[in-house]
């Protein structure tokens, strides 16, 4: 687990990689789960699937965001298909979700949107995160 410290708050997040049993278009996926410092019993766990493209209206098929692979932890958002690492998208958008900047926007998101880790008895499950992108700008540009 790793530690970040925000609005006088401790945090404690872990991020992980996994294979989907049943999938149309991709197995690969990404998972974060938080949990507030004392309150292990009430994480949110966000779950990035590449599968869950199908959920989201693009104006062009090739528009899609790529889950995990080639580099874990990290998502693309691209028209081509593919990924600056592989060398055919030099314009596409990117979330590593290794860094804690990225996971603090994720907490400030979430507990503004329903995740209440002080009162809550059970996990907060978001099993298509890849929605969530669509209003909260977590990219960088590369």
């Amino acid at each position: 687990m790793r530690k970040i410290i925000h609005k006088k708050e401790t945090y404690l997040w872990k991020r992980a990689h996994y294979h989907l049993d049943e999938y149309k278009l991709s197995k690969c996926a990404e998972l974060i789960v938080i949990y507030l410092e004392n309150f292990k019993n009430s994480p949110i766990k966000l779950h990035f699937r590449e599968e869950d493209n199908v959920l989201i209206n693009h104006n062009n098929e090739k528009d899609k965001w790529i889950v995990g692979y080639p580099d874990s932890g990290v998502i693309w958002f691209s028209n081509t298909g593919k990924t600056t690492i592989q060398g055919e998208n030099s314009d596409c958008r990117t979330i590593n979700l290794n860094r804690p900047m990225v996971i603090i926007k994720l907490i400030d998101y979430y507990l503004a949107n329903g995740w209440n880790p002080k009162s809550a008895k059970q996990s907060f499950v978001i099993n298509n995160a890849l929605e969530m992108l669509e209003f909260i700008d977590l990219t960088e540009k590369k």
